[in-house]
């Protein structure tokens, strides 16, 4: 699958969107030190949740395959009776505010559609953004992956 992310493209592998501002599909098999790679992002069911795991730069230039895929888990969530969604942002290097833009507006979809989504924030750079544009009141954080899955609230 190809599509453009801001005058680059992007390649699904598997269940890896590969954001590539080189105007090239990647692979995935590049010499270390030679990724362009500003972004990955994983799609999968674990258990009785969805996952989407990202790491690299949340901005601009790669929110549109963090919107592709969590559009699709959302789907997905709707379809298997609402089970929630659970944003990974453990890896992310720097999150912005167009990643911020896409929470609130998956929160307010799940709101709606009442599928809860979860996002992991430890204490790094995503946890600081979120926290600074008081999103922390909105949006259900939690600090590790296994706490997002096994909380049994909705």
């Amino acid at each position: 699958m190809e599509g453009s992310v801001q005058g680059g493209s992007f390649g699904c592998i598997a269940t890896v969107c590969k954001p590539n501002l080189g105007g090239r599909v990647s692979t995935g098999q590049e010499q270390q030190g030679q990724q362009d790679e500003p972004l990955r992002i994983r799609r999968e069911r674990r258990g009785d949740v969805i996952v989407v795991s990202m790491s690299g730069d949340v901005d601009a230039a790669t929110a549109p395959v963090v919107r592709e895929q969590l559009a699709a888990a959302f789907a997905e969530a709707a379809a298997d009776g609402k089970v929630p969604v659970v944003a990974d942002l453990t890896a992310v290097d720097f999150f912005a505010s167009a990643g911020m833009a896409l929470l609130v507006e998956y929160h307010q979809l799940g709101v709606r559609q009442g599928t809860p989504l979860r996002v992991v924030a430890p204490a790094r750079s995503p946890l600081r953004a979120l926290r600074a544009a008081t999103l922390d009141r909105l949006l259900r954080l939690y600090p590790s992956l296994p706490e997002a899955i096994a909380d049994t609230s909705s």
